[in-house]
């Protein structure tokens, strides 16, 4: 029976019982036609064809490589206004404590996140500017360049904060191990509040509004004479605590950053 023959007697059928067309008649005429099984040495080629199309599991070396090249990549797309801007902000801190005799502990505590917040500008730019529908069609997709652009942002803020501790150090011969406590509590605790609400608000009105209330908050808290010698005196232990309890946070809203890109939500907030 050929395919216009076939054609035929369905529409014959159809034209003549409609809805009444019974399962028992559909069944029988269905068993009518019959589709040849191949055989099996072309479904072992088949198989054999397809085989060497399936991604392999990546090695340890080439993970690592291809982490680095995404790295280098998201170097070249981060805002060259954002290197320049964080780097003369520890430099100006720096140039300020030498010769105007500011407290090398203040000016760790005031600028120790400080990059951070700014960065999530950077973090967040294809939300902003409308284009993470794209990225996450793309073959580097969004969650892969946003967590990219946070480990380059938060390993940048924390090379600066420790040059400018070990410069601190070297130029007035203060504690180093204080002066590096000093940052990293305030750092960890704003960055995962930084990240906490970057999932809800645009980056472009959250950042100002941040870096707002972390300086006037800041200047609050050290305009009172006892303040500082206060934070001195607390326990090592202490710190210590809060910097770990930071990380842990900072790791927490990190992942569920990547897993709300994932989800689309930041596509959402965009529009």
């Amino acid at each position: 029976m050929t395919k216009r023959d076939t054609t035929r007697e369905w529409e014959h059928l159809f034209k003549e019982k409609g809805e009444e067309l019974e399962i028992e008649e559909l069944t029988k005429m269905l068993d009518e036609y019959t589709v040849e099984f191949p055989p099996e040495h072309i479904i072992q080629n088949t198989i054999e064809n397809c085989i060497v199309h399936v991604p392999q599991y990546a090695s340890e070396r080439s993970k690592l490589k291809r982490m680095f090249h995404t790295l280098s990549l998201q170097v070249e797309y981060v805002s060259k206004w954002f290197w320049l801007f964080s780097l003369l902000l520890f430099v100006s801190g720096y140039v300020a404590t030498v010769f105007d005799s500011i407290s090398p502990y203040k000016t760790v505590l005031v600028l120790s996140p400080m990059p951070f917040i700014l960065g999530v500008l950077e973090i967040l730019r294809s939300t902003d500017s409308g284009m993470a529908e794209m990225e996450l069609a793309s073959k580097m997709s969004l969650p892969q360049i946003m967590m990219a652009r946070f480990a380059l942002i938060g390993s940048y803020n924390v090379v600066l904060n420790a040059i400018i501790s070990f410069g601190l150090y070297w130029t007035f011969g203060i504690d180093l191990w204080k002066v590096l406590l000093f940052w990293v509590a305030p750092f960890t605790w704003m960055s995962s509040i930084m990240l906490f609400l970057a999932s809800r608000f645009r980056g472009r009105r959250l950042v100002p509004i941040a870096v707002s209330v972390w300086g006037a908050g800041i200047v609050g808290i050290l305009s009172n004479p006892k303040a500082l010698p206060y934070l001195l005196s607390l326990n090592d232990t202490l710190f210590v605590l809060f910097g770990v309890l930071g990380g842990a946070l900072l790791w927490v809203q990190s992942v569920q950053l990547r897993n709300q890109a994932e989800r689309g939500t930041f596509v959402e907030i965009a529009d």
